[in-house]
């Protein structure tokens, strides 16, 4: 077990940024422009802006002088991130960035109008 554990630790000094490659997560934080349609079709575009640090991003989306959603999750992972942002009706918009095999951003989105409650615990 020890010489696995050598053998790991080694592997990781060794081969340059091998840990941090895997540790490293998209950076979502900045002021990002975006277009696209609203759920009934019509064309909208606006900024989208994240502040903070990993655990502990806000933001707002905002396309209209009447029309700002506040984030309430950030999610990232080395490839992109997933913003979760709260619908005036009570629902979530869920918005996906992540940089495609070209490396050039791609997003979507979609709403999801009813949250339904669920109670989750951990294994054991």
């Amino acid at each position: 077990m020890k010489a696995v554990l050598f053998a790991a630790l080694l592997a990781i000094t060794l081969v340059p940024g091998a840990a941090q490659s895997r540790a490293t997560s998209f950076d979502p934080v900045g002021k990002w422009t975006y277009s696209t349609r609203d759920d009934a079709g019509a064309a909208i575009s606006g900024t989208m802006e994240i502040t903070g640090k990993p655990g502990a991003y806000t933001g707002t989306l905002v396309s209209g002088p009447d029309r700002k959603l506040e984030v309430s999750d950030v999610l990232t992972s080395p490839s992109g991130m997933v913003v979760l942002a709260n619908l005036p009706d009570g629902g979530v918009a869920v918005i996906k960035v992540w940089t495609g095999t070209d490396g050039k951003l791609q997003a979507g989105w979609g709403a999801v109008r009813t949250v339904i409650p669920a109670t989750v615990e951990r294994a054991k």
